[in-house]
């Protein structure tokens, strides 16, 4: 065999290997952070707005796991006026692991998750409500192990 069979081969075998890596990332699903991004950007001010609200709290929001729950606690004093009120687990890893759950008016401001319903890995809890006429929004990184 000469010089131009091997060199002939070398590159077949390297159009061979592009083709395998080209039909291999093919196969994998890849997830938009946010399917509908655009409308998030719109309405971005009024976030930061409901941000700055949350800040301004005297008891901030604050968000913990123990004994197999999570705990959400918001400053009592405004949750017995609490509407349109949500908080939304936000897995970056898989949006099928995401959880949205609605939250109603509460005496104590405490609201109990179950970790069992939660899969393993980072979540961000987005807590968004209205109390008084006022909105408020916030974010918390909890990890379920």
């Amino acid at each position: 065999m000469n010089w131009g069979y091997r060199i002939v081969l070398a590159f077949g075998a390297g159009v061979a290997f592009i083709l395998f890596l080209v039909w291999k990332t093919m196969q994998v699903d890849i997830e938009m952070v946010e399917s509908n991004y655009y409308e998030k950007e719109m309405a971005f001010n009024g976030k930061l707005q409901a941000t700055a609200n949350a800040n301004a709290l005297t008891q901030k929001i604050a968000i913990d796991k123990k004994e197999g729950q999570v705990v959400l606690t918001i400053d009592s004093t405004i949750t017995s006026a609490i509407t349109n009120a949500e908080i939304h687990f936000y897995n970056p890893a898989s949006e099928k692991s995401d959880k949205k759950w609605p939250l109603a008016a509460s005496g104590n401001g405490k609201y109990i998750f179950p970790v069992s319903s939660f899969n393993k890995g980072k979540y961000i809890a987005k807590i968004s409500f209205t109390s008084a006429g006022i909105n408020y929004y916030a974010e918390e990184v909890i990890f379920i192990p």
